[in-house]
């Protein structure tokens, strides 16, 4: 008898063994856990594979949008929409995500405290303040230059060794330091970022005509008007998606 249990011993063993390492291994590699899921699409991508309202996002996803098309991500209380002709790289952090702005907008809401959600496009990092619940919009504009807009709250934006704040209800163009030529993607908080992109030099930044010069200290931001960016209906266009069950 006990001759003819000991192979389904061995099958329960081998069972319990693989759930175990399996567990293990989720453990071990956090970017296997579900990072957020989508809320809204349509036409969105998840990689080359549409995205389906529910859909999990994991870290490390490529994220996209057609030309007329829209993308809201939940991660926690945390919300990232991509809007037409958008593409980022999405990230785990300690602190919530981390998204690596590819092309176009994207617009984002964070309750305050701890967790949160940065921006980084080329060496720019833009960052909503911890202290109150934070709303804007980041567009790249170019590989050297975004518009930053706070709608509520604020954000800091750094470039290099600068910093500025930008205020609710305000909008800046700020000017890259350098383009980012990468050779594989990998989050911007990685200790080996760097080590996977080639940086190219941006031009200086071009002063528009009538505006007077930028001060050597502040040379990477340009105050910019709600109606010169738009802002109205980004944010409009935003609202218009949001479930009226939002979080």
């Amino acid at each position: 008898m006990s001759a003819k249990l000991a192979p389904a011993r061995v099958v329960l063993a081998f069972v319990a063994i693989a759930a175990v390492a399996s567990s293990l291994l989720a453990q071990s590699s956090p970017q296997l856990a579900t990072l957020g899921l989508v809320a809204k699409t349509a036409d969105g991508q998840i990689g080359n594979v549409e995205a389906l309202e529910g859909s999990s996002i994991f870290s490390g996803d490529y994220l996209s949008t057609s030309e007329n098309g829209s993308l809201l991500v939940r991660i926690g209380a945390l919300s990232l929409q991509l809007q037409s002709s958008t593409a980022v790289h999405i990230y785990r952090a300690p602190y919530g995500a981390v998204v690596e702005l590819n092309r176009g907008t994207v617009l984002y809401t964070t309750p305050g405290g701890p967790q949160n959600l940065v921006i980084v496009v080329s060496d720019i990092r833009v960052t909503p303040s911890l202290v109150n619940a934070d709303s804007g919009r980041v567009t790249m504009d170019d590989p050297c230059d975004i518009t930053v807009y706070s709608q509520t709250g604020e954000a800091n934006v750094q470039v290099g060794s600068e910093n500025r704040t930008v205020e609710q209800g305000k909008a800046y163009r700020v000017h890259a330091e350098n383009e980012l030529l990468y050779r594989k993607y990998l989050s911007p908080d990685a200790d080996d970022y760097h080590h996977y992109h080639d940086h190219h030099p941006c031009a200086a930044a071009a002063i528009p005509q009538g505006h007077p010069p930028i001060a050597p200290a502040q040379s990477h931001f340009l105050l910019a008007t709600a109606t010169g960016v738009g802002v109205g209906v980004g944010i409009a266009v935003w609202k218009s998606t949001e479930s009226p069950d939002r979080p």
